[in-house]
């Protein structure tokens, strides 16, 4: 009798050995992966609160994303600094000055202040090129060029000249101008090392650490590879699922 009975229960003992082990070597494959999905989503859950969404990325994470770096626009220099444009940031020797400017049409010089004008406003930095001001002027048309007589700073219209003071912060028709006598700003280049961080602080405001944090959530950071990962993890969730079900009404 205990042998008959014994033998009846070999299969069903058989069926819950199987389903515990695929369980346990699933739940413990997969652990990565879920800890980094609970992980991302409870930071995405908060993104606004943790200003995930204003972080630069770090270069390394760029990285991943295999993408060249936006190239630099426009660049002048006035006073010992080099003031560029990409991706629609003013940048001060390599660091981010102003964001959602134009186009750069000059810097110049005019102590104690360094004037930066794009086409349709000014900025006013002290001698270590930090903003100081910003100044958008109420004119009709765009601004062209940018330049100073020695004692005046001159903007350039498609047919007129105006003067910049940037004490008042105005702009008033200048008058008695001989254009041949004012020093214009000339385009110039970021050296390579100046050219690098423009690139990564560019890039680094499209991929900020909300969008890693999403793309590391879905498995999009890793192109091909990551999405199949986080396909295959979502399988073993499903699976232990079914399996946690199977033990439990064998058990009962």
């Amino acid at each position: 009798m205990n042998i008959r009975d014994a033998g009846n229960d070999s299969p069903p003992t058989r069926r819950r050995h199987w389903a515990r082990r695929t369980h346990r070597v699933l739940g413990v494959s997969s652990l990565l992966f879920l800890v980094l999905m609970s992980g991302t989503g409870l930071l995405l859950n908060h993104a606004d609160d943790l200003g995930l969404s204003h972080t630069a990325a770090r270069p390394w994470l760029l990285n991943l994303y295999g993408v060249e770096l936006p190239p630099v626009e426009a660049a002048f220099a006035a006073g010992g600094a080099t003031f560029a444009t990409s991706a629609d940031t003013l940048y001060a020797n390599g660091q981010p000055l102003a964001q959602s400017v134009r186009q750069l049409i000059g810097a110049v010089a005019l102590q104690p202040v360094l004037v930066v004008a794009t086409d349709n406003e000014f900025f006013l930095t002290n001698e270590d090129a930090a903003l100081i001001e910003r100044y958008v002027p109420d004119v009709s048309q765009p601004m062209r060029q940018l330049g100073t007589d020695g004692n005046r700073i001159i903007v350039a219209f498609a047919n007129s000249y105006a003067e910049f003071d940037p004490e008042q912060m105005s702009v008033s028709v200048a008058e008695n101008i001989a254009p041949d006598t004012v020093a214009w700003s000339q385009p110039t280049m970021p050296d390579a090392e100046q050219a690098q961080q423009i690139g990564v602080a560019a890039l680094g405001q499209a991929i900020n650490w909300e969008r890693v944090l999403l793309d590391l959530h879905s498995g999009r950071i890793l192109p091909g590879l990551g999405r199949y990962l986080a396909d295959l993890t979502a399988l073993a969730l499903l699976y232990m699922c079914f399996s946690g079900i199977v033990l439990w009404t064998r058990r009962r």
